[in-house]
């Protein structure tokens, strides 16, 4: 397995960007999107800097957009330098301001950068990057194995092994010692080891834990006591509560061999899936989101997967440069 630098999420004006991206170059904007955009842009430097830096590390597909603004009468003095050829940077930075754009411009690199090499991460003790799966030996004889993308943080000492999961998932091998418990802690509560081997993956704002040899106790938030979970069984803990994953002929540990398997689920979860595989950002459309999906697909190809999946659904895939993928349903 190769190891590749792990991807933070982007920030929150960047995410905004590559929707505006995806949104004037999809193909359905109006000219009510493009006014929308002009005012996006205008509303604050922070926008026109991150719209700014996509557009120099995509080199394409953009200009047109802001030319479009500029015919239809929609845009704004900011709008129009930054439509400004390249020769003429110095002007749109004055127009903006040199010291924020210089600012915005190293924070947008770093963004980028981070799509391959997490400042994060650099600080947690366990961690995996973008397509890297890896197994760690603990100093007790477990091992833990972390899926792309993840990281966590270990606190042994002479009466506790507590392993707390960062971000992603990891599977753990318990070696036996009766002095001390084998606890993984999450954002939503800790799974204790009652047998030999779980798998726990972090989600936003909640937890998987899947049971792959003997048993394990979820306590969810503050809990005490805790609920049972049984080989061969799944469940999502919240804060407040566990819910049980219905059996399925899914196996949800099957990243361990670098297969995602898929039945009968939509597609949004097969894409969040191949996220920690690639340093590409994946957006997807409403109505793609919710085209099933059947398979088993490599994950070390993510977008080998995506064309697979182009070529046997109705689907239909758009790209800029290798920094966006576009999911949407093929025209009628």
């Amino acid at each position: 397995m190769a190891a590749h630098a792990h991807a933070l999420p982007l920030d929150a004006v960047t995410e905004q960007a590559i929707d505006w991206l995806v949104r004037l170059d999809s193909g359905h904007s109006n000219d009510g999107d493009q006014q929308a955009f002009a005012q996006w842009l205008a509303m604050a430097p922070a926008h026109s800097a991150a719209w700014m830096d996509l557009q120099q590390r995509l080199n394409q597909r953009i200009s047109p957009a802001l030319s479009q603004l500029q015919a239809d009468g929609h845009a704004s003095p900011s709008v129009r330098a930054l439509s400004t050829a390249a020769g003429h940077r110095p002007g749109r930075r004055a127009l903006l301001g040199s010291a924020a754009v210089a600012l915005l411009t190293a924070a947008g690199g770093g963004i980028w950068f981070n799509r391959r090499m997490p400042l994060m991460a650099w600080s947690t003790d366990l961690h995996t990057g973008t397509a890297e799966r890896r197994r760690f030996a603990l100093e007790d004889g477990s091992d833990l194995l972390l899926n792309a993308r993840s990281s966590a943080d270990l606190y042994f000492s002479s009466t506790q092994r507590l392993v707390r999961l960062r971000a992603g998932a990891l599977i753990a091998q318990v070696a036996a010692d009766a002095l001390r418990p084998f606890v993984v802690q999450t954002a939503q509560g800790t799974v204790r080891a009652l047998g030999t081997r779980f798998m726990v993956q972090q989600e936003q704002g909640r937890t998987l834990v899947s049971v792959l040899e003997h048993s394990v106790r979820l306590a969810p938030g503050d809990e005490g006591a805790g609920i049972a979970l049984e080989q061969g069984s799944s469940a999502w803990m919240q804060s407040d509560r566990v819910e049980a994953v219905f059996a399925t002929r899914v196996d949800p540990s099957a990243w361990s061999a670098g297969v995602l398997e898929v039945h009968d689920q939509p597609l949004a979860d097969v894409l969040d899936a191949l996220r920690p595989y690639t340093p590409a950002v994946l957006r997807v459309s409403a109505a793609a989101a919710r085209v099933r999906v059947f398979g088993v697909y490599p994950l070390d190809r993510p977008m080998q997967v995506l064309q697979d999946l182009v070529d046997t659904l109705p689907l239909r895939v758009r790209r800029w440069s290798d920094l966006v993928v576009y999911v949407d349903v093929r025209d009628a």
